[in-house]
């Protein structure tokens, strides 16, 4: 049976759904959102067991990671503008996916967007919770590195909190810039398809962003 909860969500999926289908037919790009970007090779860390969900990611891992960073609406530089940060690594035979979007690191702010001028500028973090093997929630979210590069490449420090918790260090993300850097069109990103590693998506999460990325890859 149905709940009230999946009933909202299922609403607030069609919603997004269709706000990204619209954007898609007045940019009239292969993305909807998050136009343009670079992609950068490197090295995630997650090297703090004791972290929430570092269990679950596989601590301690170190893997090659592929790191796409991209303003969401496109709006040109000095525009501030919502980044995204967006990670694959492959592990035990798949893909995983981690997003990571501006926003604040308050009890409140970490569920809310902040546009910036640049992505090191501030924190970015997952807006919504996974769940970890007990069912707990589960946030991501990462800050610049101490004397992190100001050419675009990206150093930034993983945290991860439970819902309302202290946020607590988790590891690191560390992709240099490179001459021969670019975007790939054919790169795209879906956690809820490649949920990364043993964390879960919540059944409400699910329902909400999973119509909004079928769109997206539709277009």
């Amino acid at each position: 049976m149905t709940s009230a909860t999946d009933r909202l969500a299922d609403v607030g999926g069609a919603g997004l759904s269709a706000l990204t289908a619209g954007v898609g037919v007045l940019r009239r790009a292969p993305r909807p959102l998050h136009p343009r970007g670079v992609v950068r090779h490197g090295t995630l860390v997650v090297d703090d067991a004791g972290a929430p969900g570092a269990r679950e990611l596989g601590a301690p891992l170190v893997v090659p990671v592929r790191t796409r960073v991209s303003r969401s609406v496109g709006l040109p530089a000095p525009l501030p503008d919502v980044f995204g940060v967006a990670l694959r690594w492959e592990h035990d035979g798949r893909d995983h996916d981690l997003l990571l979007s501006s926003t604040g690191l308050g009890r409140l702010t970490r569920f809310l967007l902040a546009p910036r001028r640049h992505p090191q500028s501030g924190a970015l973090g997952t807006l919504m919770p996974f769940l970890d093997a007990d069912g707990r929630s589960v946030l991501v979210a990462a800050v610049p590195a101490p004397g992190a590069p100001p050419d675009g490449g990206v150093d930034l420090i993983l945290l991860s909190a439970r819902a309302g918790g202290p946020w607590q260090r988790l590891g690191r993300l560390v992709c240099p810039a490179r001459p021969d850097d670019a975007d790939d069109p054919a790169l795209r990103f879906d956690p809820v398809l490649h949920a990364p590693a043993g964390l879960r998506v919540p059944g409400w999460a699910a329902r909400l962003r999973r119509p909004s990325y079928r769109t997206a890859r539709a277009g």
